[in-house]
């Protein structure tokens, strides 16, 4: 429990400076330690169902959230002028209202194949097959639009004006039958996520509206785990909580360091799977971790996982001060230009979002890379083509 109190100690600190220096709810500095805050709190709550929180765990916290939190402060932009005004529409010059439709048509179609042919029952078929378990079919191609649709989705929210609103619509229908087809949380949690971001920075999304959705797609998220669940599990509410928001930081500390691994197996995971491929560098560390019990069983270890794992505590000083500048510069250029910041900003929001859970960045940099290809794509094939009277 020391370790606990210190930590939410030190997160009231920079949540009262951040409040001080009147940063915004939709800052990195805010959301990183609002979603630590989260995590502490989940752990005195928790704290006795699992094994003892580790020293070195808190250790590479403290480097992390420090570190971070500091280049937050510093870089956070106050008393700016936004340069990209509220009146600025662009449009694609192409209207992919029909692709678009048969694109939710062909997952609809997949979503009943999969979720049909497996085994088990329709949404627990759909589960097992979104994790490649043999013998489960697969949603197939459909997967690589992702990236776009999701890259779409973000712009035409951006530029959101009244004659994209039925782009918009199925655009969001895309997102959630993609998170019904996967039964994936994070699928859920993303778009809304994203939306949040923009909704914000553009100052259309009050802190009530905020509370009222988070309570939503909480019922959501607990929804899709129930339905997805083998018929023969009885976790509960507070299981759940309990196993994804504070078990990863407790598991972070009791996973085994494989030193037979290659140098830099996780953070450079990427590039050992192209020189894989090129048949240049060993095969690639697997992206599902291994498990381990503490006493649950559980296989997401925080995003410091990766970092710590191929290079201790300098690598979690690294990923702070990189990680750090990363979204500190997004969010600068975000509230001066807008546009093509901000939707860069919402798409990688996740990531500060999910640090409490995994490496969403690094150990994803193939889905990240393409997103951000479609993006400058999207954005730059696009005209501005008038402004709001």
């Amino acid at each position: 429990m020391f370790y606990h109190l210190c930590s939410l100690a030190l997160i009231s600190l920079v949540l009262g400076l951040a409040a001080v220096r009147r940063c915004s709810l939709y800052s990195p500095l805010v959301i990183s330690s609002s979603i630590w805050l989260v995590v502490f709190v989940a752990g005195l709550v928790f704290e006795e169902r699992f094994y003892p929180f580790q020293e070195k765990v808190f250790i590479a916290w403290i480097i992390w959230f420090m570190v971070t939190s500091l280049i937050f402060f510093l870089l956070s932009p106050t008393g700016t002028k936004n340069s990209w005004t509220e009146t600025e529409i662009r449009r694609l010059p192409l209207d992919y209202t029909l692709p678009l439709l048969l694109l939710i048509a062909w997952l609809v179609y997949m979503i009943w194949e999969v979720g049909s042919s497996g085994p088990d029952h329709f949404f627990f078929n759909l589960r097992l097959s979104a994790t490649n378990r043999e013998g489960f079919a697969s949603l197939g191609i459909i997967v690589r639009f992702y990236s776009l649709i999701f890259a779409l989705f973000l712009f035409e929210h951006v530029y959101a004006h009244r004659e994209n609103r039925h782009l918009r619509l199925f655009l969001w229908c895309f997102m959630l039958l993609y998170a019904v087809a996967t039964m994936s949380k994070l699928a859920i949690l993303t778009p809304v996520v994203s939306w949040v971001i923009i909704q914000g920075i553009r100052g259309k999304m009050k802190v009530a509206k905020i509370v009222v959705l988070a309570a939503v797609v909480f019922a959501l998220m607990i929804s899709l785990h129930f339905m997805r669940a083998a018929v023969s599990n009885e976790a509960t509410i507070g299981d759940i909580l309990a196993i994804y928001i504070y078990s990863p930081l407790v598991a972070f500390g009791y996973i085994d360091i494989d030193s037979s691994l290659p140098v830099g197996a996780y953070v450079f995971r990427f590039f050992y799977a192209v020189g894989y491929y090129l048949n240049i560098t060993p095969q690639p560390v697997e992206t599902i971790l291994p498990w381990v019990e503490i006493p649950e069983p559980t296989n997401v270890y925080t995003l410091m996982h990766p970092f710590y794992n191929d290079f201790g505590l300098l690598g979690v000083l690294l990923q702070a001060v990189s990680y750090g500048f990363f979204f500190s510069g997004l969010y600068w250029l975000s509230i001066k230009r807008r546009g093509l910041w901000l939707i860069l900003l919402s798409g990688y929001s996740i990531v500060l979002i999910g640090q409490f859970f995994a490496d969403l960045l690094v150990m994803n940099l193939s889905g990240n890379l393409q997103f951000l290809i479609y993006a400058l794509v999207v954005f730059l094939s696009s005209r501005k083509v008038c402004y709001a009277r």
